[in-house]
């Protein structure tokens, strides 16, 4: 009978954080997505849910997408296809997590608009590194709880 080995501490730790950080990626892609839209009707908020849900398939999915090597065939065709929307789900994350970052901490220093740049420019200098640090890293946790799942922590540290 096979026995699993514990997990470290380390990996738990590293682990927990990741998913915390994907639990906001989630919240900040719906919720940029409203913003964007800038409406609260059903149709808005069920494209919100709809996008949301597919960034982070595409988002858990990164491994395997990228693992294959790409063929010039029918199914590296497809595969290339895959990777195209994977790209686009990753840049409609970040645009979307960041708007609402954004968002949050400029809301009551800018206009009315979502405008990205606009919501950019009201930042101070540290805000907009925190923004853009908190964003990139939540952005990537998916990814990394996907990748990081079945591997010994450990082992790459070392």
């Amino acid at each position: 009978m096979h026995q699993s080995q514990p997990a470290s501490l380390r990996k738990l730790v590293l682990m927990a954080a990741l998913q915390l950080s994907t639990v906001w990626d989630l919240v900040t892609t719906l919720l940029g997505i409203l913003l964007i839209l800038d409406s609260r009707n059903l149709v808005a908020i069920c494209l919100a849910v709809i996008g949301t849900l597919i960034v982070v398939a595409f988002n858990f999915s990164t491994r395997p997408i990228w693992r294959r090597r790409q063929r010039y065939s029918a199914s590296g065709l497809a595969l290339l296809g895959l990777r195209l929307v994977w790209l686009l789900a990753v840049v409609v994350d970040l645009w979307t997590s960041l708007t609402c970052n954004a968002w949050f901490i400029g809301a009551q220093q800018s206009s009315n608009s979502v405008a990205l740049p606009d919501l950019l420019g009201s930042l101070s200098a540290g805000q907009l590194i925190i923004v853009v640090f908190i964003t990139l890293v939540s952005g990537v946790s998916p990814m990394l709880v996907g990748y990081l799942r079945d591997q010994d922590i450990d082992s790459l540290l070392n």
